[in-house]
């Protein structure tokens, strides 16, 4: 058990920064997919209120 915990200090020391780097990264682009998802989803959202006015309007005329 002593050997895997040192194994594990000598990994984490010498990739702890590569280790990081991927998942901070990784982290990023989830974030930045789900935002766009939201954005997307917003625009549609928009774009059908849009048309709801304009038919209230046409139904008005």
């Amino acid at each position: 058990m002593k050997l895997i915990e040192e194994l594990m200090n000598i990994m984490l020391q010498e990739y702890g920064a590569l280790v990081l780097t991927v998942v901070s990264t990784v982290l990023s682009i989830v974030i930045v997919a789900l935002y766009a998802e939201l954005l997307r989803n917003n625009i549609l959202l928009i774009k059908e209120l849009g048309r709801v006015i304009q038919w209230i309007n046409w139904v008005i005329k």
